[in-house]
């Protein structure tokens, strides 16, 4: 291996290490979802009401409130021992002083809880289930609410910003606030409270009558083509990995291209194909067909249900009027929002995630759920810079030519084909509303109304100013998991996304500005161009390295390669942990990661240039973490810098 080589070896690895760091919080895993049928009610419980939205101020935004956990040693050990399990346990709560008794309470988030379970802290998100010991106990009628320990983003605005978004514009989002949870009277950490999607969320925005609620998930790994991933060819998945870290890739880019290095990494392994179910396309009449979205119904699911919503997608995907099926004008603003923040986790990306799917009497509509990636945060070079850190000395980013970077996409991503890394066709509900002429006009007529009403006249400025005033003194005293600075360059990338991407979509809808794709390529001098943004700054995906041990790493080669003899995976392990601490020194793993029989076998026997066996086990690493969890839905945290 020459000196070149062995630096591009280096270099690829770290880089996939960070694109893994994007991949961990991929909904794929299924077998382990809970059942909602056995957790959830059928009927409206008459203690089950929308009073929480008027008759207390807990959603108030223009304050902190508090959350005080009167629990006692015993159950707190024992919840946060087996976390994991995510096992509920009892205890009162004091909520802005109120007192609520007998409720239960346990962490949620998977990933993110393992990530702080390996670090040895309890700093967990958490949901509260005011009913979950009896039924006849709520908060004013709130049955559930999900405590958001603000992970993956430094600003910790994201979410609280675009569920904002979504009430203002007449979107059925949860309600949520900043509260300072509490542990029996002592500051445990500062918290987003979003109301759940369930019993009570339901009856507020669509009455006794709310029909049914799925949150698909996109993923099994059961589909994938293992094989085909260790294959080396022109157009598999390590050839164009290696065209992309060689700089062939983007060579010949234009100054019209998108440099999509975390898009075009994925599609390479993903299809459109393996997210039909979730994304609404027809596969077929049979309703085996369509796992995904039966598996992930928030209430007990009929097989009059699964019928209605066979045939709302037969009809969107086959009948001449697809818009016969979908609730018209909440979509059309659910997709405003969703895509002036460009949250391309969800259901406009590749993993059609992070959003509820209501349907009542066959028509459809979104709710919005998990938007920490939002504001142009899910790309390649976030990822990186979390593994590397801004100071390293670093840079893992490969050649892409003249194409534009990741600042200057997000902000004047097109409104009119706003897909990251697919066809439109490929999302027929978002597809059936953009390509009609009359929904076209209204959606731009929404657009219109989101930039005057929240943007333009400064009403969003205020509210960011207030809000960075309320949060930042949580901040200094550590009970986030940024540091000050941290937080205010996330606060200010914040800020200054909003002010440019306002600016690019006021273009895009008087025309001086391209609004599709296609448009973009061709007339790039039209563009806004972005000055003192850095997106990466917006987010944080530092929670893989722990994820990965001995057990992991060996799991997942065992999966893929289907091999009997034992591996020796401690090179890989020592490798991933040194790397992350020492990531100017990269090119040390190399000889530690060649120490793995497997890689070391594989190169000798199928003479595979040694870039590509490295770039193909580093692949099978990142989906090892996803096979690991056996169909659970993963998300990725950072640690908290204090333990309870």
């Amino acid at each position: 291996m020459t000196k070149n080589q062995t630096r591009q070896t280096a270099g690829f690895i770290g880089v996939l290490l960070a694109v893994s760091s994007l991949l961990i919080p991929f909904q794929i895993m299924q077998h382990q979802r809970t059942n909602a049928a056995e957790v959830t009610k059928n009927a409206v419980q008459s203690t089950v009401s929308a009073d929480y939205a008027n008759k207390t101020t807990f959603f108030d935004s223009s304050r902190i409130h508090t959350v005080n956990l009167i629990i006692s040693e015993k159950n707190w050990n024992d919840m946060t021992v087996h976390a994991l399990e995510e096992k509920y346990v009892t205890c009162d709560a004091e909520i802005d002083g109120e007192l609520i008794q007998n409720i239960a309470i346990r962490p949620k988030g998977n990933s993110s809880l393992t990530s702080i379970k390996n670090q040895g802290s309890t700093h967990f998100s958490f949901k509260i289930e005011f009913d979950h010991n009896d039924p006849s106990v709520t908060y004013y009628g709130l049955d559930k609410l999900s405590l958001n320990n603000l992970g993956q983003d430094p600003s910790c605005m994201k979410d609280f910003f675009a569920y904002h978004l979504m009430n203002d514009m007449g979107v059925a989002a949860p309600l949520s606030s900043y509260t300072v949870l509490q542990l029996n009277n002592q500051d445990f950490g500062l918290y987003l409270a979003v109301e759940a999607v369930e019993d009570s969320f339901c009856f507020r925005n669509y009455g006794e009558d709310y029909g049914q609620i799925y949150k698909p998930d996109s993923f099994s790994m059961d589909t994938l083509n293992t094989s085909a991933m260790l294959d080396y060819s022109e157009g598999s998945s390590l050839w164009v990995n290696e065209q992309i870290m060689t700089g062939v890739y983007y060579a010949n880019a234009s100054s019209g291209d998108r440099a999509d290095i975390l898009g075009t990494m994925l599609r390479s392994v993903f299809t459109p194909e393996q997210t039909a179910a979730a994304a609404l396309k027809y596969i077929s009449n049979d309703a085996d067909d369509y796992q995904d979205l039966w598996n992930s119904s928030v209430f007990r699911l009929k097989d009059e249900d699964k019928t209605r919503l066979l045939q709302s997608i037969e009809t969107l995907n086959h009948s001449e009027n697809p818009l016969s099926v979908l609730d018209t004008d909440s979509l059309l603003r659910y997709f405003a929002v969703h895509n002036f923040v460009n949250n391309y986790d969800g259901y406009t990306s590749l993993f059609v995630h992070n959003f509820y799917l209501h349907e009542k009497d066959g028509i459809l509509s979104m709710i919005p759920w998990d938007y920490n990636l939002a504001f142009g945060s899910f790309n390649y070079e976030s990822a990186v810079l979390s593994v590397l850190g801004e100071n390293s000395g670093f840079d893992a980013v490969p050649a892409t030519g003249n194409a534009m970077n990741i600042n200057k996409s997000m902000i004047n991503y097109p409104i009119d084909t706003p897909v990251y890394s697919l066809n439109m066709e490929d999302r027929p509900l978002l597809n059936a509303l953009l390509s009609d002429e009359n929904t076209l006009k209204a959606y731009h007529e929404i657009f219109n109304e989101l930039l005057t009403s929240c943007f333009e006249n400064g009403r969003y400025d205020q509210l960011f100013t207030q809000t960075y005033n309320n949060i930042r003194s949580y901040v200094e005293q550590g009970l986030t998991f940024y540091t000050t600075d941290q937080f205010e360059k996330g606060a200010e990338a914040m800020q200054n996304y909003c002010h440019y991407r306002t600016e690019s979509i006021r273009g895009q809808l008087d025309g001086t500005i391209p609004s599709t794709t296609e448009g973009q390529q061709k007339d790039f001098q039209k563009l806004v161009e972005p000055e003192n943004l850095e997106l990466s700054d917006l987010a944080d995906f530092g929670a893989l390295v722990p994820l990965l041990n001995n057990q992991v790493i060996t799991d997942v080669l065992h999966i893929f390669l289907k091999e009997d003899f034992a591996y020796n995976t401690s090179g890989a392990v020592d490798a991933i942990h040194y790397y992350s601490n020492h990531p100017v020194k990269l090119i040390k793993c190399v000889p530690a990661l060649m120490k793995i029989d497997v890689i070391r076998n594989i190169a000798i026997q199928k003479l595979l240039p040694i870039l590509s066996i490295l770039t193909g086990m580093i692949i099978l690493l990142i989906s090892l973490i996803l096979l690991k969890k056996q169909h659970i839905r993963i998300k990725t945290g950072i640690y908290w810098n204090r333990k309870f």
